[in-house]
């Protein structure tokens, strides 16, 4: 499958919701063929590691559909964009105008599973996540609370991981490891410094 592709430094996973300010051309162009073709685009995560002098991209990223256009206040485009999967990037190409184009091979999405009695508190404390910043309860009207793949994506989404361990996370076939990762993390009494 062909997607264009628009590079950002965060992790989007599928389910995840994330607004979009459209101000360039070639991405003004991007959104018009993902709204014709119904495919979507492609969220290519770049690697934003600190003392490097140009970003490259990561070949994990998650292929997204636009579900909202609006106009902002300063005028220009505004888009939300939900994710549906995640992709492996074949190959990457460069139109004339530079819109990133990728060859990928989509991937299975996380299956649904129940959190555990003991994990319920990444569900508790995301809630709190949601109840301090309402922008991403907006985003998320139905959330899945008891849904582990759900949860453990969500978190992925907020928490200020570095860009590697992300991706090795997101490359995982289940949400298992992520959430295994996510519990030596979580303290019952805190949240750590959210990216959002």
């Amino acid at each position: 499958m062909k997607l264009a592709i628009l590079p950002l430094t965060l992790h989007l996973m599928p389910g995840g919701k994330l607004p979009l300010r459209i101000f360039e051309s070639r991405y003004i162009r991007m959104v018009s063929e993902a709204a014709g073709t119904g495919n979507g685009f492609g969220i290519g995560m770049l690697d934003d590691e600190q003392g490097k002098r140009t970003h490259s991209l990561f070949m994990l990223g998650t292929r997204v559909q636009i579900v909202d256009f609006y106009s902002l206040a300063d005028g220009l485009l505004g888009i939300t964009v939900e994710g549906t999967e995640r992709f492996l990037i074949r190959s990457l190409s460069q139109d004339a105008d530079g819109l990133l184009q990728a060859e990928v091979s989509l991937l299975d999405n996380w299956q649904s599973c129940s959190l555990s009695s003991f994990e319920r508190v990444l569900s508790d404390k995301l809630q709190e996540v949601f109840d301090e910043y309402p922008e991403l309860a907006e985003l998320h009207p139905s959330p899945r609370w008891t849904d582990a793949a759900w949860v453990t994506q969500r978190w992925l989404e907020v928490l200020p991981l570095g860009g590697h361990q992300t991706q090795l996370l997101m490359a995982e076939d289940n949400c298992r490891r992520a959430l295994a990762f996510l519990m030596t993390m979580i303290k019952p009494d805190s949240v750590p410094g959210l990216r959002h």
